[in-house]
């Protein structure tokens, strides 16, 4: 009787024990699960504290090459931090300017995390084919982010307009800029009917100082209504802006005009000072044509 008491008491504590053990298994499980999860957020708030301070640290643009590659060309930069390393960030916009002596050739603004990376630090933006009116060019790049605004700026060469496509541009930009209008002269001695039908700012390309110049343009329509041909030869073709005459430096000089009929041209004169009363002047024989061009709006 002793030794079953002794034996069913043994069952007992083996079992305490066997339950004591589960249970402090399951609480080290809990506490080992509670500590991983809480390293996991320390790790992710970290990273996310040393991406930030790193963005703010960022200093310079620190190299911007232009690299040519058979028939590509690109733009290749590091960004640095303020102990000089270079810099790898996951966020901002890139905005990449490029100049000639005309003016603003291209802008475009690029997403930095989805620049190519080379070498592990060097983002690269492969430009379209860009064409000027000089063969050299300024190329503007700039890195923002928040409070960030950097910028750096180097030169390099682009491919440039012939004289044909200048000229094509130029004829373009004018249309689409210039006062159109329906001013018209006629005398009777002289037997012609001027219009003028378009004038305004003007580029020309002068390929003695291989320059692009602005000047000023007067588009006109002339009807011959005597009952003969009739040889069209203005002189003293002119601007008047106050005082201040400005003389024809290029246009149709002269050209015959048959029976009713009827011919188109233009002039062009040095850029006036100033718009405000402009008038176009010349000369039928000793006929004065004096045309005012009323509008002043022109930019």
């Amino acid at each position: 009787m002793k030794r079953l008491f002794f034996i069913f008491v043994m069952l007992i504590v083996l079992l305490c024990g066997c339950t004591s053990n589960k249970t402090t298994n399951v609480n080290n499980e809990i506490n080992i699960n509670k500590i991983e999860t809480n390293k996991t957020l320390e790790n992710e708030s970290l990273i996310q504290k040393t991406e930030k301070n790193q963005l703010a640290k960022i200093k310079e643009i620190k190299y911007m090459y232009i690299v040519k590659e058979g028939n590509k060309t690109k733009i290749q930069f590091a960004l640095a931090y303020e102990n000089g390393s270079l810099a790898r960030v996951s966020n901002g916009k890139v905005v990449l300017k490029i100049f000639d002596d005309s003016g603003l050739l291209f802008n475009k603004t690029y997403y930095i995390n989805e620049l190519p990376l080379k070498a592990g630090y060097y983002y690269e933006i492969e430009l379209p084919k860009i064409k000027g009116f000089y063969k050299n060019a300024k190329f503007v790049l700039t890195f923002k982010n928040d409070n960030v605004n950097l910028s750096k700026t180097t030169y390099g060469t682009i491919e440039r307009y012939s004289e044909e496509e200048m000229k094509e541009i130029f004829e373009k930009e004018y249309h689409e800029n210039s006062i159109k209008t329906n001013i018209e002269e006629f005398r009777d001695v002289v037997g012609i009917k001027f219009t003028v039908k378009e004038y305004g700012y003007y580029k020309i390309y002068n390929n003695q100082t291989d320059r692009i110049e602005k000047v000023f343009r007067v588009d006109f329509v002339a009807k011959n209504l005597n009952p003969d041909t009739y040889e069209f030869a203005p002189i003293g073709v002119c601007l008047i802006s106050g005082d201040k005459k400005y003389w024809k430096i290029g246009g149709l000089d002269e050209i015959e005009i048959g029976i009713n009929q009827e011919i188109a041209g233009y002039w062009i004169f040095n850029k006036p000072d100033s718009i405000e009363n402009l008038r176009l002047d010349f000369k039928m024989g000793n006929i004065v044509y004096d045309i005012p061009l009323t509008q002043n709006n022109l930019k």
